[in-house]
């Protein structure tokens, strides 16, 4: 039987992009923290990945924030703030009430 399947630092882009299929943007921000200590995870790949991916929305907003987040390193979570941010976006759809983050250009869910 052949099985596909995704990495661990795809599966963490894809899980940013749409939230609500993983469950909402708590349990991502879970993901993100349990990631944290996988020695398998690259950062530096996550990074290369979402580049060639070439989305139409910043998504390396979404992305950065959660590693920041998730207290990754500071390094690592620069590879994603030193890229432009040239608009504001939201972490996902109809949030309610939100908090709005300067550094990120991110509007997020209260409470996160």
């Amino acid at each position: 039987m052949l099985l596909r399947y995704t990495t661990l630092e795809r599966t963490l882009i894809d899980i940013a992009v749409r939230p609500t299929y993983a469950g909402g943007v708590f349990e991502v921000a879970k993901a993100y923290e349990n990631a944290r200590e996988r020695e398998e995870l690259s950062v530096n790949t996550m990074s290369a990945t979402l580049r060639r991916m070439n989305l139409t929305y910043p998504y390396h907003q979404a992305v950065g924030y959660y590693l920041e987040r998730a207290n990754f390193k500071a390094s690592l979570v620069d590879l994603f703030k030193s890229q432009p941010k040239e608009r504001d976006f939201y972490l996902t759809h109809e949030m309610g009430r939100t908090r709005y983050l300067p550094e990120w250009r991110l509007h997020v869910p209260e409470g996160l």
